[in-house]
């Protein structure tokens, strides 16, 4: 390793590759330096035993690089393998949580930001757009009970615009959403063959009991004011 001795009271600095730096409070660091801060490639376990694994530039972490943590028994358990960008998660990467849940997709600034889809603990899966670590834009929930909605999303709820499938029920519901409360909507049988427990009271569909009488009573009604008020068509489009 190269090292630049104290000159004009100027201090030195470590330059190239060291096999295993030991910092006095704790932790150690192997890898490259430049300049006294790691740079290129290298390993830093702190004293909290947190290990980051991966690329460096001028002392941060800086490129691809995955950081785990040494538990008790000597394993190690997966927090985070991804992009970073001065010393933030930035990019394309993977996030483990403790509570079981797992992210993979688009980080800005440590948050998650652009598409993504997230694996719940509770079974629930959110595959869509994020902005500032929360559900924001265009997106799918899958539920753990079979049901889906597809829609909209703002500040983490289902907002705007969606359809909600209840699986189980055989009915698709599409309406407005505000804070995951939908306020107005249209529910409709789609599937209840398929349905594992259909709904008892089946929604009839939306269509006129007799066309053909509703039809020739309107013309009709129109062919005795015609008969009756003998005017120009334009006239009658008008009254």
């Amino acid at each position: 390793m190269d090292r630049e001795c104290f000159k004009n009271r100027t201090q030195a600095h470590s330059t190239g590759w060291r096999s295993t730096f030991y910092y006095p409070g704790g932790g150690n660091y192997r890898g490259y330096w430049l300049k006294s801060q790691h740079h290129r490639f290298g390993v830093k376990e702190t004293k909290q035993q947190l290990i980051y694994d991966g690329q460096w530039h001028e002392g941060k972490r800086h490129g691809w690089g995955m950081m785990r943590r040494r538990l008790n028994d000597g394993t190690m358990e997966r927090i985070y393998a991804g992009q970073w960008q001065m010393d933030k998660k930035c990019g394309e990467g993977k996030q483990f949580y403790d509570d079981g849940s797992i992210y993979y997709g688009w980080w800005r600034a440590n948050r998650r930001h652009g598409l993504g889809i997230q694996w719940y603990g509770t079974g629930d899966i959110y595959l869509g757009e994020w902005q500032m670590d929360v559900a924001h834009g265009l997106g799918v929930m899958l539920y753990a009970n079979g049901n889906r909605y597809e829609g909209y999303f703002a500040r983490g709820f289902k907002n705007g615009e969606g359809t909600f499938y209840h699986m189980h029920r055989g009915q698709i519901q599409k309406g407005i959403w505000q804070d995951d409360v939908c306020k107005t909507s249209m529910v409709q049988d789609e599937f209840r063959q398929q349905a594992q427990n259909p709904t008892q009271y089946p929604i009839p569909s939306l269509r006129l009991a007799c066309p053909k009488e509703f039809i020739q009573k309107l013309f009709e009604e129109y062919n005795d004011k015609i008969k009756n008020n003998p005017k120009s068509a334009e006239v009658l489009q008008n009254s």
